[in-house]
């Protein structure tokens, strides 16, 4: 035997015994700690340089919903207006505050009597409420005093003795309050077969809300404007349900340029073939039309020469004009009578304000408008409140007003 050949138990080792054996020699070991430490000093270095993103706030679904942009395109806006019936209109929320404050019911809120009356060539409506039972009437007239100064700084509560307030609006007596514990029968406007009709404009975009609408037990009037997402769907669902169909025709406001009515509407600066030629154009869009009424417009339709080519061509297509009575400066009547075309005018809007129980209160009113003159026009739009709103009171509405489409109202 040779005695310097190799021992079977002490033969160089391979594979992966022969690998860990060299890794665990202290060289390799040095540059492998040395390597790590450089590694984590790196990203601990990223971590503390690098910008917290702000934590992600999860809101409670119903704050979530509270707070849900509505999705309605920004031409449904109406143009601003600041005329008394606003104020009159503000002084309803206080008042429909306060009974939620003191947990009194909005339907033993009894609107006794409706009166058009005029401030500064503006009509607003005055108003007689009858209130529910009021137990305390100074918790009730300091809670009405301090939410009306919340809306109304200038506005004036007068307290009229035992049974009775008032409120006043630049120097204008706006509402009678009676808060009578007992209360005694009230002279009522006799009604003599009025009749109600409720005309949606601004048609075009909500097609689900209009969907709803349509549904409804009330024979609505709808004004889909020419150039909307989806005038074409929703000129055939109103069409197939048999409703009055408006073209809602777009008109030069007086907050134009910042208020935009739409590319495709009536301005102010248009020769009279410009006129006829977009009238032209945007009733081609809905030639299933029965009638006109104006979007926004308080400058066009206070603008003589421009309306009388208007109106004359509406009336060419077989038209009647619903003069939605944006401005109080209107020309619609005087024109409408001159040229001769079927006319009518819008009394009150419904949704300036978009909670269901003031839209209530506006229905409300529009009753007893009816009621005093005989007739009543009333204009929305298709937001879900109106719809919330038009739900309740189809079902407790004043059966005695008769409510009926447009086309079924005599022409002023």
């Amino acid at each position: 035997m040779d005695d310097r050949a190799p021992d079977n138990q002490t033969e160089k080792k391979t594979g992966l015994d022969g690998f860990l054996k060299g890794i665990y020699r202290p060289g390799p070991l040095i540059c492998l700690f040395t390597l790590a430490f450089l590694a984590l000093a790196g990203l601990g270095w990223m971590v503390l340089n690098a910008k917290t993103p702000p934590p992600q706030v999860i809101a409670p679904v119903a704050e979530e919903r509270k707070a849900e942009p509505d999705k309605t395109p920004d031409k449904v806006y109406e143009e601003a207006t600041s005329d008394m019936e606003d104020l009159v209109k503000q002084a309803d929320l206080a008042l429909i505050e306060t009974m939620r404050d003191l947990d009194l019911k909005m339907r033993d809120l009894d609107l006794v009597d409706v009166e058009l009356r005029s401030f500064e060539e503006r009509g607003y409506h005055y108003q007689v409420l009858l209130f529910p039972k009021v137990t305390d009437r100074n918790q009730f007239l300091v809670t009405l005093r301090k939410r009306l100064y919340e809306r109304l700084p200038d506005a004036v509560l007068l307290d009229n003795g035992d049974t009775e307030a008032a409120i006043e609006i630049n120097g204008v007596r706006t509402h009678r309050l009676l808060l009578e514990a007992t209360p005694r029968i009230i002279a009522r406007p006799e009604a003599k077969g009025p009749k109600l009709v409720v005309v949606i404009d601004d048609v075009g975009e909500n097609y689900g809300v209009l969907k709803g609408l349509a549904g409804l037990d009330l024979p609505l009037t709808f004004a889909v404007w020419p150039h909307a997402s989806h005038t074409r769907e929703c000129v055939e669902l109103i069409s197939g349900t048999h409703h009055d169909l408006l073209v809602h025709f777009p008109m030069e406001p007086m907050g134009y340029p910042k208020v935009k009515p739409g590319d495709d509407a009536l301005f102010v600066s248009m020769t009279g073939s410009q006129i006829r030629q977009r009238i032209k154009e945007n009733l081609e869009r809905i030639p299933e039309a029965i009638g006109v009424n104006n979007h926004m417009g308080s400058r066009f339709t206070s603008n003589g020469p421009g309306m009388a080519v208007a109106l004359a061509e509406f009336k060419r297509h077989g038209l009647f004009f619903l003069d939605s009575l944006t401005s109080g400066k209107s020309v619609g009547r005087a024109t409408a009578q001159n040229v001769g075309i079927p006319f009518y005018e819008r009394d009150t809007f419904l949704d300036n304000v978009k909670d269901v129980n003031a839209i209530l209160l506006q229905l409300r009113k529009t009753e007893r408008v009816a009621q005093r003159q005989g007739r009543a026009i009333a204009i929305g739009h298709p937001y879900r409140q109106t719809l919330a709103a038009l739900k309740q009171w189809q079902d407790s509405r004043d059966t005695s007003i008769q409510v009926i489409p447009l086309s079924k109202l005599p022409t002023e």
